[in-house]
């Protein structure tokens, strides 16, 4: 391929575009490298998914002193056996027989670890189950024992669980779960009568991911010819359909190949590669998709193969480059919350957009090069045809609404106000086994214990009472204030004649370090850790209970586990929320006044997309929190909470992603203005002629993103419903009425700079060719 004959400032993207197009072998070559490279990176090495999951605040700081007292090796996965009989008591024979015959088989069980020492290797077993424990192992009779609850039936019979302990850290256990988990299920089978149901930590672990990963796996299938779909509708033609799938494709597994590398200084959490693939797919074909759409255009209308291609990639490639910076930066707020989640989801999801608009800029110039109008190849019939030039349903809209532009405008506004005015009574907060799928078996056991005791056994309240380095917690005025604290817990504790107390029967005894320097309190409470109740029993410890009983100064009582956790991480997420909202927004203005030189477009561009992130944010609360309309459609129940951690990772997700609509639309209107229509021509023809393009990229990002609305996960529900909702406000309303109203009404107004700002770059959005070269110059690939 020539240099491309072209006597202007050639813009950064298309120089290098056409390079790559110029040494489109080298750069195919380069990229399959790179893939098979990925590849074996992801097999060879790995990914380390060992994160840090330390909570904030004060449920973090008794963490800490757990770690540091008790050391990781105590931090043993625990779960709970629930037993019933509709008649029996557990005094009858047969109830204890049931119970300590099965508890004797779990620990009994044994798992193989095959290990090399010297050249040999050596077979060894390792214990499954740790500790057990059971209503017969505490000898306090049928009506005192926490451990028994009266059946709800006539016939009297007894509910009774039993505490198991599994060996190993969660990650480690959920490999040998399921011999326990076997060993369980044999055993109802045969205990005539008894219903017996497991769950807790490692068994919840391993169904609800391997649960998560099916409906991946189901999704995937189902999603990718629905995606390919599209394209075909977009480009008619199946050619140009599979490039950008492809491209896709290759910038995820070489982002999967790079985080693996990543992730062995920076563990990433489990679910990055789930991020990855719905981020590298949304924004990979997008980008793709806006850039051949483009060069098509440019060949139809008369230019060269290689005119063609610097025309697409010196416009579109420049809107990409943009809006990929914009995202980076915006995702980049993650990092600002101060948890290693939403870090290593900030650092997956901005290294598949490197690649993804890295690919776009060379590996697709490349292939574009290679094929020239073979992309029209397998094409069909009156498909794709027509939309770049503004024809169809959303030329008439825009026509229309130009035309008169307030009455759209004021409309418009005021459906999106209202959408998003029920964000005011969001709650946050964290969903609870209820919310699980029935698929995951532990949860039966987790229902079958809220029922008959409480949810606050699987994840009590822990006390971390620390003595210091100077005293240890048996000392006598640290065992009053903590008998004391027990008393005041036991005064509020779960009855037949107070069922809403805050607090459940005390089942475990309290656990000591070594040095005898700090205790660990357990202490149940009556709900589980997303509940209203819950969430008071903790508060009533932190604000009332221990300064009421530890009030001497003794020793320092500090509240962690789930629920505290969970009240932490909340805090933690609104505190830093405006902060991170500053960050995003504030880089977003400067990358807008960069890109367009226009302190309008800029602020425009960015309250436009907070009405699609609200509008998203208010329908969030309508359909979740409320159980609007879809739940049968989504297959869930509203249980009135939205996940804390959902909304400051959307903004940051959606504000890089659906701001692309606007950089492309804006940046297409620019262009138009520079090549000197008055404003009004330049919004008709730009708002026309990416009308068609911006749909079938937001339908494919709907998509995908829908993929995570109809998985069983209520968590992920809530997050691809509002990334699907949006994508779709955003491309649809947004773009169809308010966008090009807004810029009617401002009319000379959008291009407006302060003079103190005229020393900003000029960005030019077109890119101009000089006509061809004399014949015989060889043209841009593929005949």
């Amino acid at each position: 391929m020539t240099s491309p004959a072209f006597r202007g400032g050639q813009s950064f993207t298309s120089r290098i575009a056409m390079w790559s197009a110029r040494h489109r072998k080298a750069v195919a070559i380069g990229w399959v490298l790179a893939v098979i490279i990925a590849l074996a990176a992801c097999s060879g090495i790995g990914a380390n998914t060992d994160i840090d999951m330390a909570a904030p605040g004060e449920a973090g700081e008794a963490a800490d002193v757990f770690e540091e007292r008790f050391g990781e090796e105590e931090d043993i996965a625990q779960e709970i056996i629930v037993f019933s009989h509709p008649s029996l008591t557990v005094d009858d024979p047969a109830y204890e027989d049931t119970v300590q015959g099965l508890l004797r088989e779990l620990e009994g069980l044994v798992a193989e670890d095959t290990l090399v020492i010297g050249g040999t290797t050596v077979i060894t077993d390792t214990r499954i189950v740790g500790d057990t424990l059971s209503h017969y192992d505490i000898g306090a009779p049928r009506e005192a024992s926490p451990f028994v609850a009266a059946a709800q039936n006539e016939s009297g019979g007894d509910v009774t669980f039993a505490l198991v302990e599994i060996e190993g850290e969660i990650e480690d256990a959920v490999d040998d779960i399921d011999i326990v988990l076997d060993t369980v299920d044999r055993a109802e089978e045969e205990a005539e009568g008894f219903d017996i149901f497991i769950g807790g930590d490692v068994s919840l672990t391993k169904q609800l991911t391997d649960i998560i990963d099916e409906d991946f796996a189901r999704a995937g299938i189902i999603n990718l010819p629905i995606t390919f779909g599209i394209l075909i509708l977009a480009f008619g033609a199946v050619l140009a359909a599979a490039v950008p799938l492809a491209l896709a494709f290759a910038a995820i597994i070489v982002t999967m190949g790079a985080l693996a590398i990543i992730s062995q200084v920076f563990p990433l959490v489990e679910v990055y590669q789930q991020v990855v693939l719905l981020i590298g797919l949304a924004t990979g074909i997008d980008y793709s998709l806006f850039v051949i759409t483009r060069y098509r255009r440019e060949r139809s209308a008369g230019r060269s193969k290689e005119e063609a291609l610097q025309v697409a990639t010196g416009t579109s490639g420049k809107a990409i480059f943009f809006a990929g910076a914009t995202t980076v930066f915006a995702v980049a707020g993650m990092f600002l919350v101060g948890d290693s989640v939403f870090s290593s989801l900030g650092l997956a999801s901005i290294v598949v957009v490197l690649f993804a608009v890295f690919s776009a800029m060379t590996l697709l110039p490349a292939i574009i090069a290679m094929m020239g109008d073979n992309l029209n190849r397998l094409s069909i019939p009156f498909l794709g045809r027509g939309q770049e030039r503004g024809e169809g349903v959303w030329g008439f809209i825009v026509d229309r609404v130009l035309a008169r532009p307030i009455i759209p405008a004021v409309v418009v506004i005021a459906v999106l106000i209202a959408i998003a005015a029920p964000t005011l009574t969001l709650n946050l907060g964290f969903n609870g086994p209820r919310s699980f799928s029935d698929d995951a078996d532990a949860k039966k056991a987790l229902i079958a214990l809220e029922e008959s005791f409480t949810l606050g056994l699987v994840q009590p309240a822990i006390v971390v009472v620390d003595a210091g380095e100077k005293q240890n917690v048996f000392a006598e005025e640290i065992r009053n204030s903590t008998a004391a604290l027990l008393g005041l817990v036991g005064e509020d504790t779960v009855s037949d004649d107070n069922p809403e107390a805050l607090y459940g029967a005390v089942a475990r005894e309290p656990d000591f370090s070594d040095a005898g320097d700090t205790a660990l309190l357990f202490i149940p409470v009556n709900g589980d850790a997303g509940e209203e109740r819950a969430i008071d029993a903790v508060n009533e410890l932190r604000d009332d209970l221990i300064p009421a009983t530890f009030e001497d100064g003794s020793a320092d009582a500090l509240v962690t586990g789930a629920t505290a956790g969970n009240i932490d991480f909340r805090e933690n997420i609104i505190n830093r929320t405006p902060i991170v909202f500053a960050f995003v927004l504030g880089l977003a203005f400067i990358i807008l006044l960069l890109t367009f030189r226009s302190l309008v477009i800029a602020v425009t561009a960015i309250v436009l997309n907070l009405f699609s992130v609200f509008a998203a944010y208010g329908l969030l609360v309508l359909v979740f929190q409320e159980g609007w309309l879809l739940e049968g459609v989504l297959d869930f129940e509203a249980t009135g909470i939205i996940e804390s951690w959902l909304p400051l990772f959307l903004f940051s997700l959606l504000f890089g992603l659906s701001i692309d609509y606007e950089m492309f639309v804006m940046a297409r209107i620019k262009e138009k203005y520079e090549q000197g229509l008055s404003t009004d021509e330049a919004i008709a023809q730009g708002m026309k002629e990416t009308a068609g393009v911006i749909t079938n990229a937001a339908a494919i990002m709907v998509a995908v993103a829908l993929i995570f609305a109809f998985t069983r996960d209520i968590g992920l529900k809530q997050f691809g419903f509002g990334l699907a909702v949006a994508i779709a406000v955003d491309a649809t309303i947004i773009r169809a009425f308010v966008l090009p109203t807004t810029m009617k009404l401002l009319g000379k107004w959008n291009w407006y700079l302060p003079s103190w700002l005229e020393w900003l770059p000029t960005v030019p959005m077109s890119e101009e060719v000089s006509p061809m070269p004399a014949a015989g110059t060889a043209d841009a690939g593929g005949e």
